[in-house]
């Protein structure tokens, strides 16, 4: 207000323009300026605070999904599984299956690559986008991939970081491949395979990224672009940049100044209409200009109501604006509000806030709301329900404070409210796709783990018992091999619906890989329940499965561990049930086993023989020993059989009997049939004009690269091939006949020789000899034994050597122990004899000395069999 003595004289219209108006006028300019100067500073405060806080959002989502790698990574690694197919042995069959390390991790994880490599640093398994690829890892991400396995071989947690892979950027985790059986400190880290997993940093991923945390137009460039509003630059774990994140920040401060123009447009007016009145009438009385004064007062404080309601607006980022009256009834609703609920705010004004929001039960946010509306305090981020002109039930976030005239008067709260259906509803789906199989729905190896221990948690009081049962289906790898995985997908759907209907609603079913499946089961009785399950699961699975029109039949095999006492350790109680489910397999499958102590110990026994075994082949400690075939006809010495034997430093020698299935079963066999082989083709140039014979496992046999395993040895050693001969058993041809023929069609084309070996034991033999390439027949020694009884054995050896005859094959006697049993077979025209008659298995040097005397001297079988 102006002073009194102004207008105490009158005053000229010239110089009442030049001592008021002028100065009035410049100072409501200045005024003007003044306010759209601090509304512009507000405005770009506002968009910097939404910017930093925006990076902060960024680097927040990068760390997340870098910890997402990492954690998915871990579930794979730690994997009883993948340390037997991935370390111990390399079985890509194995890990290309959906639901080990294969396609799923691309189509239900997301990553792109996933690399094994073994502690020399070979990648032994690689896929690229869903599909095993015959590829380096350190050639696909030639820099720092080094350096991160060898930090990652000192930790127990994943490593992650950030790697360049041509022009692509990488979040990279890796970690070493241990079963969770096995405490990672106990083991040095350059002895264990290594799982590697990575993520491009691609437009999809970060597509993603930005709508799960608000990210506008998030992008990454290599060099950041200039100009860019927002960045986080991105470096390797060396410090090298790699480039940068950008995206477009909201800018709420720039939103205020539409809303500004109106008051400010109407000061302008005013200005001009006042000066214009006031030269017009420059003999207007004090009164007049006292109610001048009062006006401009007006608008000054319909401004700063308006700056006010604009401050509310930047500071709470919304989808629509409402106002309410001290007793809660709604008065404003900005036009946002119909666009999102589809409900016009007509009708909707005039109602209290409890009749269109309604209390989330899964939170406190309804409480929150009363109480701080009731108290007047400002309240964000509570979760309300409410309804859209559909009906549906809508989830929002609610935020508000207290709204003041004035004169200090409580007039009602102001706020914002913004609709977070979406993103509740895909928090939710994120939720039960982290914790479920995608294939067949039931809980997932963390959920079941989770189950598990809130099950041991809470039977604290012993009332009950709590009883895992691992399960897994026999035959399950020949579903995949003769229909495909698409069909073993179908099976094990309609597996886990049969399981589901077999056990109650308080058990849980989980697939936990593969076809390895884990229920837990909580009773009274037990293990009186979980056998009476078992029987039932057997039952149930032993019925067919209709899938592509075909009637399938595979079985299940269980291993039951019950909880005992007061050890709760779920790790140890599902390792428990693990070794259990191995010795119903050992049993003939199709059946269960409950996990008793022995079990454990003698699984020990057995990892520890595994151990020396692969120990042995380090160390040197196989050797072959051989045994002379003579023929009859010459009385030379005709080939030699060459035979495994171990001598263990402190077992001593240790039959085949009792290693070599051991072998076959970790598949150690392969590499030991190689060296058997090439052993015994090195140690045969020694002893000219003879043959050697190698027997071949029936898993060796069935190796894709037995062929050129055999042309490599003869290759290196330079034996010719009619001089190998190959031995064979009936169970070898059994599974499949087709893929039997071509193998031994192509080693045929070699030119070594092909002997079915333990010839009278199978129950196709005969169908067998007419269908395959054989050289020889090897008569089993379980009917040279029992040839005094010349109306079985006796007659059964002469028919088999009157077949080979007839086929032009060889035959050879084996186990001839006795002269009257050589006799025999010479006089029923076998053309070779073995046995310890002539000679037992023996070393190398020793069998030089039996070859030498026994031809230099002429030796005969006996006087019977030289007459």
């Amino acid at each position: 207000m102006f002073s009194p003595q102004v207008f105490s004289r009158p005053i000229s219209g010239e110089r009442f323009t030049r001592r008021i108006v002028v100065p009035m006028a410049g100072i409501l300019i200045v005024a003007i300026v003044v306010v759209l100067g601090f509304l512009f500073v507000s405005a770009d405060r506002q968009n910097k605070l939404e910017v930093e806080a925006s990076t902060k959002l960024a680097q927040t989502a990068l760390t997340v999904k870098t910890r997402e790698v990492a954690r998915n990574l871990k579930d794979y690694a730690v994997w009883e599984d993948a340390y037997n197919n991935l370390h111990l042995k390399v079985d890509t069959d194995w890990a290309a299956t959906d639901g080990n390390i294969g396609a799923n991790i691309f189509e239900g994880l997301g990553y792109e690559m996933a690399f094994a490599i073994n502690p020399s640093g070979k990648t032994v398994y690689a896929v690229i986008e869903g599909a095993p690829q015959d590829m380096d890892a350190f050639s696909e991400i030639p820099s720092g991939l080094k350096e991160l396995l060898a930090k990652s071989r000192n930790q127990t947690e994943p490593v992650t970081g950030m790697l360049k892979s041509g022009d692509n950027v990488l979040i990279v985790a890796a970690t070493a491949i241990l079963p969770p059986s096995v405490d990672r400190t106990s083991v040095a880290g350059d002895s264990l395979s290594t799982l590697v997993f990575a993520k491009r940093l691609n437009q999809s991923f970060l597509g993603r990224m930005g709508e799960e945390y608000l990210l506008s137009n998030l992008r990454f460039d290599t060099v950041e672009p200039a100009g860019a509003a927002a960045s986080v630059h991105l470096t390797s774990s060396d410090g090298r940049p790699l480039g940068a994140i950008t995206w477009t920040p909201a800018t709420p401060g720039y939103k205020l100044l539409p809303l500004l123009a109106p008051p400010l447009a109407i000061a302008v007016i005013i200005l001009g209409a006042f000066s214009v009145l006031v030269v017009r009438n420059i003999q207007r009385s004090t009164q007049a200009l006292e109610a001048s004064a009062k006006t401009v007062e007006a608008y000054a404080q319909t401004l700063q109501e308006s700056e006010a309601r604009f401050k509310d607006v930047a500071e709470a980022s919304s989808d629509w604006i409402w106002e309410c009256d001290p007793r809660l009834q709604m008065m404003f609703l900005s036009t946002r509000f119909s666009e999102v609920t589809g409900i016009a705010a007509a009708n909707v004004l005039g109602k209290a806030l409890s009749q269109f929001f309604q209390s989330d039960s899964g939170n406190d946010g309804w409480t929150r709301l009363l109480q701080e509306t009731a108290e007047r305090h400002a309240f964000r981020d509570l979760r309300c329900l409410y309804k859209d002109a559909s009906g549906a039930t809508r989830v929002c976030r609610l935020a508000g404070r207290p709204s003041y005239n004035a004169s200090g008067v409580f007039v009602g709260f102001r706020g914002t409210a913004t609709d977070i259906t979406e993103e509740v509803e895909a928090q939710a789906r994120a939720s039960h796709l982290a914790l479920h199989d995608a294939l067949t729905g039931l809980p997932n190896r963390v959920l079941f783990r989770e189950r598990l221990n809130a099950a041991l948690t809470s039977n604290d009081g012993n009332l009950s018992r709590v009883s895992v049962i691992c399960l897994d289906l026999d035959h399950f790898k020949e579903v995949n091999d003769t229909l495909g995985h698409g069909a073993g997908d179908v099976l094990l759907r309609q597996l886990s619906q049969r399981l589901l209907g077999c056990v109650r609603s308080t058990d849980t079913v989980a697939r936990l890989g593969g076809d390895e499946f884990a229920i837990i089961q909580v009773g009274i009785n037990q293990p009186l329940e979980s056998e009476q399950l078992c029987r039932r699961l057997i039952d149930v699975v032993r019925a067919p499965f209709e899938i592509e029109e075909q009637e399938l039949h595979v079985g299940v095999s269980l291993g039951i561990a019950v909880c005992e006492g007061s050890d709760n350790d779920p790790e140890r109680l599902l390792k428990n049930a693990d070794i259990a489910l191995y010795r119903a397999k050992q049993a003939g499958r199709a059946t269960y086993r409950i996990f008793e102590a022995q079990m454990d110990l003698e699984l020990q026994e057995r990892k520890s023989l595994e151990h020396d075994l692969r120990q042995a082949m380090l160390k040197n400690q196989l050797e072959l020993h051989y045994q002379p075939l003579i023929d009859i006809s010459t009385k030379k010495v005709a080939a030699v059989e060459a035979l495994i034997r171990w001598r263990h430093p402190t077992r001593g020698i240790v039959s085949p009997i009792d290693f070599i299935p051991l072998a076959e079963e970790t598949n150690l066999i392969v590499a030991i049939g190689e060296w058997v082989l090439e052993t015994a083709c090195r140690q045969a140039l020694e002893w000219p004009d003879l043959r050697v014979a190698v027997n071949l496992s029936p898993i060796q046999f069935r190796n894709r690269e037995l062929v050129e395993v055999v042309k490599d040895v003869l290759r290196r050693t330079g034996l010719q091939p009619e001089r190998l001969e190959l031995e064979i058993t009936e169970s070898v041809l059994i599974n499949d006949v087709s893929s039997a023929l071509a193998t031994l069609t192509a080693l045929k084309e070699l030119g070594v020789k092909i002997a079915m070996d333990d010839f009278g034991t199978g129950y196709s033999s005969l169908g067998y000899l007419n269908s395959f390439p054989f050289d020889k027949i090897k008569i089993d020694k379980s009917f040279i034994g029992g040839m005094s009884d010349k109306d079985k054995s006796g007659a059964i050896v002469k028919s088999v050597i009157s077949l080979g005859q007839s086929l032009n094959m060889v035959t050879t006697a084996e186990g001839v122990e006795t002269a009257e049993q050589a006799t025999f077979l010479k006089a029923e025209g076998c053309d070779q004899l073995q046995g310890y008659f002539f000679s037992r298995p023996v070393a190398a040097e020793e069998l030089t000395r039996f070859i030498c005397d026994w031809n230099d001297r002429g030796y005969e079988m006996t006087a019977d069999v030289a007459a």
